[in-house]
């Protein structure tokens, strides 16, 4: 059994003139939401193995608030290839991990988070928001096993959706 956590880079910083796309920070909006969500999975049990990031500003501050509460005593992967990513690319990155590990979380970027979840899933989340976590089971015991529609949607969280659950 595999369990992935599609994660999307919590809300990031506009207000920065000429810093690159690539660079920007998260705002203080994103900052609160993505220590909400880590918050929120700490508390839900969830068990993430390892955690492997887009290598964006924003993103890579995103993993770190699910690094510092889920697995503090390992480090972020960080992959270029989950910048900017299509579902193909999430893919490759995705059949990439070692069958050692059961359950990690892929930290990345819209439209490619949305849409990965799409082809895995027949259920679908529409248009992720930013922060959401879209936590995905395959029966299979490899990585590279997963095949199109094969994953059951076990849970879909945002941070607007943790202000109904209070």
């Amino acid at each position: 059994m595999k369990t992935v956590y599609f994660a999307r880079h919590a809300k990031s910083d506009w207000n920065q003139p000429g810093v690159k796309d690539f660079d920007r920070p998260l705002n203080s909006r994103g900052e609160i939401d993505s220590t909400a969500m880590a918050v929120h999975l700490q508390h839900s049990g969830f068990q993430i193995q390892k955690i492997i990031s887009s290598d964006a500003i924003r993103a890579l501050a995103t993993a770190s608030e699910y690094k510092n509460h889920l697995t503090p005593d390992t480090e972020i992967i960080r992959n270029h290839l989950l910048y900017n990513a299509s579902y193909l690319d999430i893919t490759e990155v995705l059949k990439s991990i070692p069958a050692e590990f059961s359950s990690v979380m892929l930290v990345g970027h819209n439209p490619g988070m949305s849409e990965v979840i799409d082809y895995y899933t027949q259920d679908g989340v529409g248009d992720m928001p930013t922060c959401s976590v879209a936590i995905i089971q395959f029966d299979v015991p490899n990585w590279n096993d997963i095949i199109i529609s094969s994953g059951d949607l076990l849970g879909f969280e945002y941070p607007s959706g943790l202000k109904n659950k209070v």
